[in-house]
């Protein structure tokens, strides 16, 4: 079978438009429709439909599942040979969330390009759905995220309980619950309900959905006054007392230790449950895991237990 000619198949079907694909490969249009005509050829059978539009036959719905199966065992055995040619060379794609990802991967990096300085490393922030389009794909090696992603074809491994919380600054509490703060402050420590704070005024991270869940979860209205796509953005509200965020446990870890002594956070309840994620590491069952790919997942694995015992210490 004809890898090149596979390759191109799988490509034609992204667009369902030969003139299109062949633009996105820079070869002729010729080109690729002789490409598909060699596995038709070769397979004997009709691969797409050509009228009243282009689509897959049967027979191309089952050749496309087979393709990304062998195109994806023909991938491991390169990088399993380039491992042997060139032990400290190489490269791996990261999937992550955009705002969970963000005080994590810096410091896995730092870790990491100790040991191999030689490996690129490139990072693909994207919600979920993306994320699982891109490991059945074969674009990713891995993704660190919300455990979210689940199919047949993929194996998920559980690395750390991600909680969520409500910060706010103490004056901001006081100024809209001025009458009630000592009380709500004191009640809320072990654990806030997010209808004792509706009043507040919250900051939204775009590339999150994690405070919009949360208050519809609870019947609420988001009462969003400043919203941005930049988890980082948000720190300097807390410190000017202008709004509250609904953060994740690994944003807070990240940032407890640069926090003012004024700043509270309550880990949040919501349906008289804890709100935790997991954030776990997913592959494709067929994905070669590199060694330098499987030593990401050591530190990461290490990073995460770190987290868990300097948070028991404090």
């Amino acid at each position: 079978m004809d890898l090149i000619s596979l390759t191109y198949f799988t490509e034609a079907v992204k667009d369902m438009n030969f003139t299109q694909t062949a633009k996105r490969l820079y070869i002729s249009q010729q080109n690729l429709s002789n490409h598909i005509a060699r596995l038709e050829e070769h397979y004997g059978v009709k691969l797409f439909e050509r009228r009243p539009r282009l689509s897959l036959t049967y027979a191309g719905e089952v050749l496309l599942a087979h393709a990304n199966t062998v195109r994806m065992n023909e991938d491991n055995v390169k990088n399993i040979l380039w491992e042997i040619q060139n032990k400290e060379k190489g490269s791996l794609h990261i999937g992550g969330s955009p705002y969970r990802s963000s005080p994590v991967m810096a410091i896995l990096t730092e870790r990491f390009m100790e040991k191999y300085p030689n490996v690129e490393l490139h990072f693909h922030h994207h919600h979920s759905d993306v994320l699982l389009k891109m490991l059945l794909d074969d674009a990713l090696d891995f993704s660190i995220s919300v455990d979210k992603i689940r199919h047949p074809q993929l194996i998920s491994q559980p690395l750390f309980k991600d909680s969520v919380y409500l910060m706010a600054s103490e004056n901001l509490i006081r100024r809209y619950y001025p009458d009630t703060a000592d009380r709500l402050i004191e009640s809320s420590q072990a654990g806030a309900h997010l209808k004792d704070f509706s009043d507040l005024p919250l900051f939204n991270v775009l590339s999150s959905s994690v405070a919009t869940d949360c208050l519809l979860s609870e019947g609420l209205n988001p009462n969003f006054r400043i919203t941005s796509n930049y988890p980082q953005f948000f720190q300097p509200f807390y410190y000017e007392n202008i709004a509250a965020s609904i953060i994740t446990r690994t944003i807070y870890l990240s940032i407890r230790r640069f926090l003012p002594v004024n700043i509270r956070v309550f880990p949040l309840i919501t349906n008289e449950k804890f709100v935790i994620n997991d954030i776990s590491f997913t592959k494709h069952r067929r994905k070669y895991l590199s060694q330098y790919g499987q030593y990401f997942l050591k530190i990461t694995e290490a990073y995460f237990r770190e987290l868990d015992e300097d948070e028991k210490r404090v």
